[in-house]
């Protein structure tokens, strides 16, 4: 099949989609900026170079066009929905009731925990749901003595399987849904693709249920005393402390190998020699267990200061109940966080929380910084951080932090089935083609906000400026590349390298293919990128384009291969200490296994 020769706009557009690619998929370029990036590139090209089309010249204005979509619209209203639903405590009876079911029968209590994630990430943000039901797996596993490294996973899988049946079960999805209208293609209600996926879904769930926890490790569960985080930290020695004035070494021989990678005094920088005479003021930069810094802050005589506030160690506290009443907890960054990004100093951490940040952990990685109060935070990074009870549940209840902590309660109000109630109308007539979600979720929202099931200052925190950007670049990177014919190229070289095969193995390769890229750079851009061209390929062949484009969808959320490949994945490794191979040999097979019964059932679902 011959190829056409591409326009220069077409080659600019597939060099900007190649560099969006890239940019996607390095860690420390917020999704956000890449986004913006790509709306601001491509609109200033073909306002400097104009491209001519039948009707006169391209308007550059076309690509903004994103942010009047209506799925658009509904992510943001859903985004504030689910927070409400998380806020209120919503499903704090239903962590009660697992918590139960898992006494009498735990084999039982975990297909249902995998059911009812998978269930309800198909209408409720999956990391907010995940978040809650982390610390209730990690609390069943230490009471029942298992190992939560072998729950987790399958956990965080099923959440993604149930994102993935729903029009507004994932951001991926919704992109996916904008991008087929801008193109022309018939809007798809919310439960369009839902058979295919509940039957994929239900193998996938026997997997996760029988096969995948006994390919994860026994590690001991990651909680208060026990977990495996070595956080990054400062130990500022304090005037009657024991050590001032006596070396390095001499320190090391008395409280065991302690790890110093610096010693801070005032403004100058020491190296750890052994035979480096300490003084009093002096901060030591240590990496240890949470237990064991709280252990060496009392052993040395020393306070553990993280950023602009400073706690002092409990001996100087010498009200027994006062002193009962701190709590060290982990809060973990996720990344619609406006802490992503910000450092603990510039965010003014203690004093806005009152609470006292004590370490830095940051897995897979060593922090940017040896100061620690200017390190950039990341998502996944998880601060250790000490306060009373009271306040840690008050924060834990507003939902201005995430903790990963087992000990802190599920959020309990009085508005919960309230909340409950409006979700149910949000939902109920856009499942029924009654109204579209457009509509139903934005009144949802007025009447959360109206009822008190949620503030104004917590709107401003559920909505991601990430997911905004995403689906309007997505929108735009997809409009250019169809206007310029880059799809269509694309297609046709697509269509020339399989040239004979059966639409079916077709449909199979475009769904590998975004999955591949949704696991080694990003998920988004496979379904940027992989949308417009698989309506390409579907015209070039002259059939419906509507298994090409849900190959597309499904596979941008196969995200099992590797933890970068999802945020959720994410927060299950920094909960259960996971490695890299741990989820490479148990998210791949999923992946194939997922893969290949939805390549098999698109075309019988819906006909070429």
């Amino acid at each position: 099949m011959p190829v056409d020769t591409p326009s220069i706009h077409a080659i600019a557009v597939m060099i900007i989609a190649l560099l969006a690619l890239v940019s996607y998929s390095r860690q420390n370029i917020p999704v956000a900026t890449t986004s913006l990036g790509i709306l601001v590139i491509i609109p200033l090209f073909f306002a400097l170079l104009p491209m001519r089309t039948g009707h006169g010249t391209l308007d550059p204005t076309i690509f903004f066009q994103g942010f009047g979509n209506e799925a658009l619209v509904a992510i943001v209203s859903l985004m504030v929905a689910g927070a409400a639903i998380v806020h209120t405590g919503a499903l704090e009876p239903l962590g009660r009731f697992l918590s139960k079911v898992w006494n009498w029968a735990p084999p039982l209590a975990l297909l249902l925990v995998l059911l009812v994630t998978a269930v309800l990430s198909a209408f409720v943000n999956d990391t907010p749901l995940v978040v809650l039901l982390i610390p209730l797996l990690t609390s069943i596993a230490l009471r029942t003595n298992r190992p939560v490294s072998r729950m987790l996973m399958p956990l965080g899988f099923s959440a993604l399987i149930g994102g993935m049946a729903t029009t507004i079960g994932t951001s991926t999805n919704l992109v996916v849904v904008s991008v087929a209208q801008s193109l022309g293609l018939p809007p798809m209600g919310m439960f369009h693709f839902t058979l295919p996926a509940a039957i994929a879904g239900g193998v996938a769930m026997l997997y996760l249920w029988l096969i995948a926890p006994l390919l994860l490790p026994n590690r001991p569960t990651p909680s208060g005393d026990r977990s495996p985080r070595i956080f990054n930290a400062k130990l500022k020695l304090k005037e009657d402390s024991k050590f001032a004035g006596k070396t390095l070494a001499e320190l090391r021989k008395d409280v065991g190998d302690i790890k110093v990678s610096r010693v801070q005094r005032g403004e100058q920088i020491l190296v750890p020699f052994p035979d480096l005479k300490l003084a009093a003021g002096d901060e030591l930069q240590v990496r240890d267990y949470a237990d064991k810094l709280k252990d060496l802050e009392a052993g040395l005589g020393a306070e553990l200061t993280l950023g602009d506030k400073k706690h002092e160690s409990a001996e100087k506290d010498k009200n027994k109940d006062e002193d009962s009443d701190q709590q060290v907890v982990e809060v973990v960054i996720l990344p619609a966080s406006p802490l992503v990004g910000r450092t603990l100093k510039g965010s003014r951490f203690a004093a806005r929380f009152d609470l006292v940040p004590l370490g830095i952990y940051r897995r897979g990685t060593s922090l940017q910084t040896d100061d620690l109060e200017a390190e950039r935070l990341r998502n996944g990074d998880v601060i250790l951080v000490q306060g009373s009870r009271e306040r840690i549940a008050e924060i834990r209840a507003r939902g201005d932090l995430t903790f990963l902590d087992a000990s802190v309660d599920l959020p309990r109000s009085k508005k919960a089935p309230l909340a409950l109630l409006i979700m149910l109308a949000i939902v109920l007539p856009a499942a029924l083609n009654l109204l579209p979600i457009a509509v139903t979720a934005p009144v949802g929202v007025l009447l959360m906000i109206v009822t008190g099931c949620i503030e104004w200052r917590q709107v401003g925190g559920a909505i991601s400026a990430s997911v905004i950007l995403l689906i309007a670049a997505g929108i735009a990177l997809s409009t250019a590349l169809v206007k310029t014919g880059a799809a269509h190229f694309l297609a046709q070289a697509f269509l020339s390298l399989t040239h004979g095969l059966p639409p079916t193995i077709l449909v199979g390769l475009i769904l590998f293919f975004v999955a591949f890229l949704g696991n080694v750079a990003s998920h988004t851009t496979g379904a940027l990128i992989g949308a417009p061209i698989s309506v390409q390929i579907a015209h070039g062949l002259g059939l419906s384009p509507e298994p090409f484009l849900l190959a597309v969808l499904f596979g941008a959320n196969l995200g099992y291969a590797t933890p970068m490949a999802y945020q959720t994945n994410v927060l299950t490794m920094n909960a259960a200490g996971y490695t890299f191979m741990d989820f490479f040999r148990v998210g791949l097979p999923l992946l194939i296994l997922m893969g290949v019964l939805i390549s098999w059932m698109l075309p019988q679902f819906f006909p070429f």
